[in-house]
């Protein structure tokens, strides 16, 4: 009944009759934001089932490449992990509007064996600035810090740096394409740390502890996991947007899968990603 009902709605935006070949679909490029990447592929997958006029064309590359596909027409809906300003890459005349679609946390991730289990703002900040770079001096044991990051690109990336006030990264970083590399490198590596968009986080690198935010007093600091409640509430300090942009004036293809969002089998899915959608 959903499908067909659903099927029904995008007859409605482009007409019945817009297909004469199942072959001849009409394309809806998404590109962005890897850390929205794999949710977005599964809510792609499920749209398609819902109907056969659509086929939606994904992408990644950063949160960045997504705001600017849409500048440059090249992608239909844009992808971001980050509340860019838009008047200030895209002009104050543009067109473009945006829309918030869940909320996570970014998660920061050591190997299993590292007895570090806690970090404040300034360790992070000083580990990713090269200040510190042995775990001996954060109290773990001797080893070369080998701090992961995403490219210039990647929204996650810009977040991390202008939280913990990062201006310039140590030399020592190594360059990770997308959550999955980052995850790797932290897996094979023991001394290795990174972090990644909640989506990607898995038991097989420990996520790190940070500091509860409104939960300091003169003597004492409160630490949070990146579960659930804590985002929700605020509490967990790395929580962030995820958002989508595209034409003030949409085209059909992109109501259609607007509409598609709003329903409540895709914000199933969105949560079975671990996104909070508020």
């Amino acid at each position: 009944m959903k499908r067909l009902l659903f099927s029904l709605l995008v007859c409605f935006f482009l007409g019945c009759d817009t297909i004469q070949n199942p072959k001849d679909y009409q394309p809806l490029k998404l590109k962005g934001s890897e850390s929205m990447h794999e949710t977005f592929a599964n809510l792609a997958s499920d749209f398609e089932r819902l109907q056969d006029t659509i086929k939606v064309e994904l992408e990644g590359g950063g949160s960045r490449t997504g705001l600017l596909a849409i500048k440059d027409q090249t992608a239909d809906i844009g992808l971001s992990s980050f509340p860019f300003d838009l008047d200030s890459i895209l002009g104050e005349n543009h067109t473009i509007d945006q829309r918030v679609v869940a909320y996570d946390g970014i998660v920061v991730i050591n190997h299993l064996d590292n007895p570090i289990g806690q970090l404040t703002d300034d360790q992070i900040s000083n580990i990713y600035s090269g200040v510190v770079t042995d775990w001996a001096e954060l109290g773990g044991v001797s080893g070369s810090i080998m701090p992961v990051v995403r490219d210039s690109n990647s929204g996650t990336q810009k977040f991390f740096t202008q939280h913990y006030n990062i201006f310039e990264l140590a030399p020592t970083v190594v360059v990770a394409g997308e959550n999955r590399e980052i995850v790797d490198s932290v897996i094979s590596n023991k001394n290795s740390i990174g972090f990644i968009g909640y989506s990607y986080y898995t038991a097989m690198v420990k996520n790190v502890e940070l500091p509860a935010l409104g939960a300091k007093s003169k003597d004492t600091v409160a630490y949070v996991a990146p579960e659930p409640d804590f985002i929700n509430s605020g509490q967990y300090p790395l929580k962030r947007s995820l958002r989508i942009y595209y034409e003030q004036l949409p085209d059909k293809r992109v109501m259609a899968f607007l509409q598609y969002l709003d329903s409540d089998r895709a914000k199933e899915i969105i949560e079975s990603h671990g996104l909070i959608i508020n």
